[in-house]
């Protein structure tokens, strides 16, 4: 998997800080930490949660605007989807852009096992014993959803964690992005802006992919199993977005300031090409990337997709044509969620939202609260004597909230903290063993590269970054579905 793409000239070091710039090894970090992204995975989690309630409610079913829009919160899966492929990929693009080593895959694998799977158990473990276990009548039958391959069997969805479908599909990302990575690298390029650019048209062909497979999946006459509109192919467009968004943020500062996290551009670089955001139309910028104007679109966008144009709101199957429509629309909207807060325009009104305290903790233990709120509901209408599809969305949005929220902060502290601790004790543990795990130890205390000896003509890594941007310790489990942070780590590095 650890292919060389070709190597770029090196170039004249800029002073930094009053600092000479010199290229260090690519350690697979990420450019920087950017917590209104955690804030935004409260704001997704929430909006499937929401639209959860309203379905088994009966809102969505009803007459009203109201129950129109709640219908199309699950517009939340897109936002965790291209959220995942942007933080995932965003290494690899700066290591093929740059021409560095790529991320070891071993450890990234390793990493979003440890990450997802153990909450994922626990709450599977819940699920199965108490409302499937008439159906598990083999190994078989419990292997299926516990190796997250259930999407990939007819009726193989489980009681009580119906919602873990794009659990499944988001852990063959994880395993195709690899492969992604390699291809991208493989599509070459003589320089860092020939490279990005060949980067960013692979996610846009991910995008157009992702639209094909979704009118061919949905068509009357596919010759596909029932549950391949659940696969991954029919949400490439979305992670496509992420990937997009992920070369962007990588743009090869030497050419000119970079169009996203422009902090971490080479001061004074002569601008010799222009550079994808000055090369922007100055209208289209201020649609796509002021953080406010942006929302307001994704709302209208929101909106446009709660009316019929966009499919029926309940499980009836959609036509070709609407499915299509809601991927487009749920797309334009991921878009203008996620753009402004990782560009130029990061800040305003909506940064400032997703990043209060209340919204950050929720968007920490968010992994939990998208495992447990099912059973939440299941446990309203089983143990509380609600109606199914007959009751107060307000009193089951109250009461799920009741039973989601301390059941995801357990999960957070009593599981998913522990074994992210856990795993970085083993990685130093295997550190001080040999050389073997040489790369971990120069991943936690970098040593400089002579300019000479630069294969990369991208920043220098954390010795120069400013002191408000924080590389987190594991790019590859933060910020995503929870993230593995922890808060005493928030509040060190962010000053909380």
């Amino acid at each position: 998997m650890g292919c060389r793409g070709p190597v770029s000239r090196p170039v004249k070091a800029t002073p930094i800080n009053g600092e000479r710039h010199r290229s260090e090894p690519n350690t697979g970090r990420t450019d920087g930490w950017l917590p209104a992204l955690e804030g935004l995975r409260a704001v997704a989690v929430l909006g499937v949660l929401v639209h959860h309630v309203s379905f088994l409610s009966g809102l969505t079913n009803s007459y009203g605007r109201f129950g129109d829009v709640l219908a199309r919160l699950d517009v939340g899966i897109a936002i965790f989807f291209a959220l995942s492929a942007f933080l995932l990929y965003r290494p690899f693009a700066r290591a093929a852009i740059h021409s560095q080593p790529q991320p070891p895959v071993r450890a990234y694998l390793w990493h979003r096992a440890v990450r997802i799977l153990p909450g994922y158990w626990a709450m599977a473990v819940v699920a199965l014993t108490w409302l499937n276990i008439d159906y598990l009548r083999s190994l078989w039958d419990w292997a299926i959803p516990l190796l997250l391959v259930h999407i990939y069997q007819p009726l193989r969805l489980p009681v009580g964690m119906e919602q873990t479908w794009s659990l499944a599909t988001e852990a063959t990302f994880y395993l195709a992005l690899p492969v992604i990575a390699v291809l991208g690298r493989h599509l070459g390029g003589r320089n860092p802006l020939a490279r990005a650019r060949r980067q960013l048209a692979l996610g846009i062909a991910l995008v157009v992919a992702g639209l094909v497979w979704n009118v061919y999946a949905h068509g009357q006459n596919a010759p596909l199993p029932g549950l391949s509109w659940l696969w991954l192919p029919a949400f490439l467009d979305w992670f496509g977005i992420g990937i997009m968004l992920a070369v962007l943020a990588s743009w090869p500062p030497s050419t000119s300031s970079s169009p996203f996290l422009p902090e971490l551009a080479m001061n004074g670089s002569d601008r010799r090409e222009e550079d994808l955001w000055s090369a922007t139309p100055r209208g289209l910028r201020v649609l796509t990337f002021a953080p406010g104007t942006s929302w307001l679109i994704a709302g209208a966008l929101l909106w446009i997709a709660s009316t019929p144009i966009a499919g029926p709101r309940g499980l009836e199957p959609a036509t070709p044509v609407e499915s299509v429509t809601e991927h487009l629309l749920f797309l334009l909207i991921t878009w203008c969620v996620i753009a402004p807060l990782v560009g130029r325009g990061s800040g305003g009104v909506p940064r400032a939202l997703l990043l209060q305290p209340l919204v950050r903790f929720l968007g920490r233990i968010s992994y939990g609260i998208f495992l447990w709120h099912i059973l939440a509901l299941e446990a309203c209408f089983r143990l509380l004597g609600l109606t199914r599809m007959h009751s107060s969305f307000w009193v089951v949005l109250a009461l799920t909230l009741a039973l989601t929220i301390p059941a995801a902060t357990a999960s957070y502290y009593l599981i998913e903290r522990p074994m992210q601790r856990l795993r970085r004790f083993l990685e130093r543990r295997a550190a001080g063993r040999g050389p073997g795990a040489a790369p971990a130890v120069r991943a936690e205390t970098p040593t400089r590269v002579p300019v000479p000896q630069a294969a990369a003509s991208g920043p220098a890594e954390h010795p120069t970054l400013p002191a408000r941007l924080v590389l987190p310790a594991d790019p590859s489990g933060t910020q995503h579905q929870g993230g593995d942070s922890d808060e005493k780590q928030g509040r060190r590095e962010h000053g909380e």
